[in-house]
């Protein structure tokens, strides 16, 4: 409930009882002039504790502007004649001539009131931008400063996975700067930043650690460290995830596979056809368990399948459709490598047709897998290429750009499809690095995904201490009660999106901060010091004021306008108010007896 409700509610409790005291008092003597003094010191004190305002009409005088000095203004741009101010007790220190203001009302409720406020620096904040009340601002984004003014990273990672920080760095000045990225003590990637412009990084490393690590991002110029920002991340020590292999006759790639897997803690099964109806099966880091049948209970049991085309087109009617069902309804990933066939109406071929490149045999070839920056070894592949369409997802491309590995969406699952048959060259060649990379991607990108309650999402760019901070909650759940470091915080639902709410947040301390939706699982996200991620913090900036700017642009005036502002009451009149009604009470109490 809002703060002034619960203030509005008390002081009339408080009335009602005091009105009944005074009418149960034995002695009636002056009861009117005592009801009146109660209401009034009721009245007094509840105009003392919430803020009190009337509106008034005021002249704009002609012209007149209001200065407002920000963090990166340029003094050259203040005229001789200029009314400035300032929020900020550094930028009243450093230049005198700016009035230190207690807060933007003092611009909004001037007598005579501005017609702009021409703001200089890197601006304002969006709340704070509310503050001026619709008031018209001219403002002109200053040059970027030195720094980040964008990156980008994965917060959240599985285990194994790489963590990948990229953005963009700004180096007006001469000198060149490195860019170092150190986790736990120990530099991880680099690079070099050259002089005179904007250049893009991308910064990899493989956390080693499982839990919440802040790693550093540091800008250093010679022996100068320019800056010392944090990069907070999450490695998740994922549960072993379970594959079923499926062949027709047993061969080098799923025996290589299978090994890969058991070496790397996967759960897996493989099912190899000897004669009709009679399979080997052969079982690692899973129970042992008849394979002769697929079944969606079998299959609930495995987190993706994996299986040449040609051998998911022979399968039994019951085991096709077992499968299908757990795909597209329960979720279960699929692997499929090519066969000879460019074009089928399979459920599993009817998004990736083949197309085949000039080459008449086969061609030694390496690759470019997702997320990563080098080209793989070369493996001496057959010309065929998957046709590449919206809805597909490159996981794999030949040096041309032409898809080789690459998922889409079936239903609740989805689909993996290759044309490489012959990764276990990678191995045999000794490029364990190249095939580890490889199969980690196919899999974790096939892998059942379990379905959660709720998901939230930090909607702040940079949230900072003791700013504020807004958090996104996308649940189902009806009444959600959202939790940020044990204590209740209150959640408005989007009337466009019932399934979402907003929370307003202000954190009191910087780091890892706990969230909760109920009984779920806690979460984390990280608040940042005020010191960290200063360029990107002053380009957030320029951002609000410019978007503010253009919708509250100044308007030419050759007269005076009346201006509606609303004027706060001075609390004096009501401490006069109350001494009365007080001093009434007690000289009534003490000569009326």
């Amino acid at each position: 409930m809002n703060q002034t409700y619960i203030i509005i509610i008390v002081c009339i409790l408080l009335a009602i009882f005091a009105v009944w005291r005074e009418i149960i008092r034995a002695n009636k003597r002056n009861l009117w002039l005592r009801l009146a003094a109660v209401l009034f010191a009721i009245g007094a004190l509840a105009c003392i504790i919430l803020p009190v305002s009337y509106s008034s009409i005021t002249d704009s005088v002609n012209g007149k502007q209001a200065v407002l000095l920000t963090d990166g203004f340029n003094a050259d741009s203040i005229s001789r004649n200029d009314t400035v101010v300032t929020l900020s007790k550094s930028i009243a220190k450093t230049y005198p001539k700016a009035k230190l203001i207690n807060g933007l009302q003092d611009i909004t409720n001037a007598k005579p009131a501005y017609v702009s406020v021409k703001i200089l620096g890197f601006g304002l904040g969006e709340d704070e931008l509310k503050q001026l009340d619709s008031l018209p601002v001219d403002f002109n984004s200053p040059k970027p400063p030195q720094g980040i003014p964008s990156v980008n990273w994965n917060t959240r990672l599985k285990a194994g996975e790489t963590l990948t920080v990229q953005g963009r760095y700004n180096n007006p000045s001469n000198n060149v700067i490195n860019l170092v990225l150190k986790g736990l003590g120990t530099t991880l990637d680099s690079a070099t930043i050259p002089t005179g412009g904007a250049t893009t990084f991308d910064l990899k490393a493989k956390p080693k650690n499982i839990g919440r690590a802040v790693y550093r991002l540091l800008a250093i110029s010679g022996k100068d460290t320019i800056s010392n920002d944090g990069i907070p991340l999450e490695v998740l020590d994922t549960r072993p995830l379970n594959v079923l292999i499926l062949a027709n006759t047993p061969d080098f790639e799923n025996k290589f596979l299978k090994d890969w897997l058991t070496v790397n803690h996967y759960g897996v099964a493989l099912r190899s056809m000897i004669s009709k109806d009679k399979y080997s099966q052969e079982f690692a880091n899973v129970p042992q368990q008849s394979l002769g049948t697929l079944t969606s209970a079998l299959l609930s049991k495995f987190d993706a399948v994996f299986a040449t085309l040609d051998v998911l087109k022979t399968l039994k009617p019951a085991e096709a459709g077992a499968l299908k069902q757990q795909v597209l309804q329960k979720g279960t990933g699929v692997i499929v490598r090519a066969d000879s066939t460019t074009h089928s109406g399979h459920w599993l071929q009817q998004n990736f047709s083949l197309g085949r490149s000039a080459n008449t045999g086969q061609v030694a070839t390496a690759f470019k897998i997702q997320g990563g920056n080098n080209l793989t070894s070369k493996l001496l592949v057959d010309p065929y290429f998957i046709a590449a369409k919206n809805d597909i997802q490159p996981l794999l491309t030949d040096p041309q750009g032409r898809l080789i590995a690459g998922v889409t969406l079936q239903g609740a699952g989805r689909e993996i499809f290759t044309v490489l048959n012959n990764t276990h060259n990678w191995m045999l060649s000794g490029n364990e690095k190249d095939y580890t990379a490889y199969w980690s991607l196919l899999i974790s990108k096939a892998a059942k995904v379990v379905p959660v309650n709720s998901q939230w999402v930090v909607k702040t760019a940079v949230p900072y201490v003791n700013g504020h901070v807004k958090v996104q909650l996308s649940t189902s759940v009806a009444n959600p009660q959202l939790k940020i470091n044990a204590e209740k915080v209150s959640v408005i639902q989007q009337p466009d999106m019932p399934f979402q709410y907003i929370a307003d947040y202000w954190p009191a301390h910087a780091g890892w901060q706990q969230v909760q939706q109920g009984s779920d699982a806690p979460q984390w996200f990280y608040i940042y010091p005020q010191t960290e991620w200063q360029s990107l913090k002053r380009l957030n900036l320029s951002d609000d004021t410019w978007q503010y700017a253009m919708q509250h642009r100044p308007k030419s005036v050759t007269k005076q306008i009346q201006h509606k502002v609303a004027i706060a009451v001075s609390k004096t009149y009501f401490y006069v108010l109350l001494l009365l009604a007080f001093s009434y009470l007690w000289a009534e109490a003490k000569f009326s007896r």
